[in-house]
């Protein structure tokens, strides 16, 4: 039997569009009451990077988890939220920050806090991911300058709690060792089911300062992996070169074969987004494999701090686990030496002065 993923249209975030086309998205799955049972108290868990506003299409968008909310309410069930957002800013500042909390407010949901972990194979999650009787993830549709794309399997990183998500990047510098310990995380805290934004995405240099794309669509599954899968199809990649993808379903914890997917509401052909733009740091996932093992070691990308941009507000300095960064009233610099490329000065950043450096090799192919 298919593994099954929805996909719907969703022109805006009008909270009546956006509730209208999640519940469907559901249904062509065989209803969000298969999934959730009255008196559940059901974990939403979306992407909530940073305290960045909803505009800045950076985080989940408030109205998709608004709707995921009011859906969980109306079987009778009790959803929370909860999310540890990267960088040294802490999630009750990315709640406020977000706007999150006064949605929160308004719909009379908790906004959960991380007191205590539990140790998953070294990695610390915070507890109430195992406190609550299902899981909703609700992933952003964007890029990743580390990972090629960022969805459904490592949006359940935001379970590592706080700056233990630097130090894991320390001790996994390379992107397919780090995409085992995402996939560690994932089958720790495996959702029950995905509603992923793509209203509204972020293509380039995401997942936090990349180019913002209309896309108006809502996808939905029960297979995280599945969900990912359609995600790269549909923006012309092949699943399995996105490294928690490939790594996931290495694993077994999901289906990765598009021949195995079935795909329930908008056909699928003719929902692929055309020219979508990849990070810099992932396009050489389109030179020919025999010459891009001859180029790749002299193909270098690093983050760089744009000075004018700068705000000395010190979250990068603080997120970085190798302490390359130096900021005062000075200079802005990261040392070359010392960085280990794990992108997450480039990720936390709130006013995008962190950008990705390339080399003329890199140039020279386009890169």
């Amino acid at each position: 039997m298919k593994t099954r993923v929805s996909i719907v249209k969703c022109a805006t975030y009008d909270i009546n569009e956006v509730q209208a086309a999640a519940e469907k998205a559901f249904e062509l799955l065989g209803g969000l009451a298969a999934f959730i049972k009255s008196g559940e108290k059901v974990l939403l868990k979306p992407n909530i990077l940073s305290s960045r506003p909803p505009e800045h299409g950076v985080n989940t968008h408030l109205e998709v988890i608004r709707a995921c909310a009011r859906l969980v309410k109306k079987l009778g069930a009790i959803p929370v939220i909860g999310d540890n957002p990267g960088g040294s800013i802490t999630a009750r500042q990315a709640y406020e920050g977000s706007g999150l909390l006064d949605m929160a407010k308004e719909e009379g949901l908790e906004c959960l806090e991380a007191r205590d972990v539990k140790i998953v194979h070294d990695m610390p999650i915070a507890s109430y991911f195992f406190e609550c009787d299902k899981i909703i993830s609700i992933p952003k549709m964007k890029t990743h300058s580390l990972m090629t794309l960022t969805g459904a399997v490592k949006n359940m990183y935001g379970a590592v709690t706080g700056l233990n998500k630097s130090q894991l990047h320390k001790k996994f510098p390379r992107p397919d060792d780090f995409a085992g310990a995402l996939a560690i995380v994932f089958e720790a805290v495996k959702p029950s089911l995905v509603l992923m934004d793509g209203i509204l995405a972020m293509q380039g240099n995401g997942p936090a300062s990349g180019d913002l794309r209309d896309v108006g669509l809502l996808i939905a599954g029960e297979d995280s992996v599945a969900v990912d899968s359609v995600f790269s199809g549909l923006i012309g990649i092949e699943p399995l070169s996105v490294f928690t993808v490939k790594e996931a379903a290495k694993r077994g914890l999901g289906e990765a074969d598009l021949r195995n997917i079935e795909i329930a509401g908008e056909n699928f052909e003719q929902s692929k987004i055309q020219g979508f733009k990849l990070p810099a740091s992932t396009l050489l996932l389109s030179i020919p494999a025999p010459v891009a093992r001859l180029v790749t070691a002299l193909i270098k990308f690093g983050p760089r701090i744009k000075e004018d941009l700068c705000e000395k507000c010190m979250i990068c300095a603080r997120t970085c686990p190798v302490a390359a960064i130096t900021i005062n009233d000075k200079i802005s610099r990261i040392d070359r030496n010392k960085c280990i490329r794990c992108m997450c000065c480039h990720e936390v950043c709130p006013y995008n002065a962190v950008e990705l450096r390339r080399n003329n090799l890199a140039r020279l192919f386009g890169l």
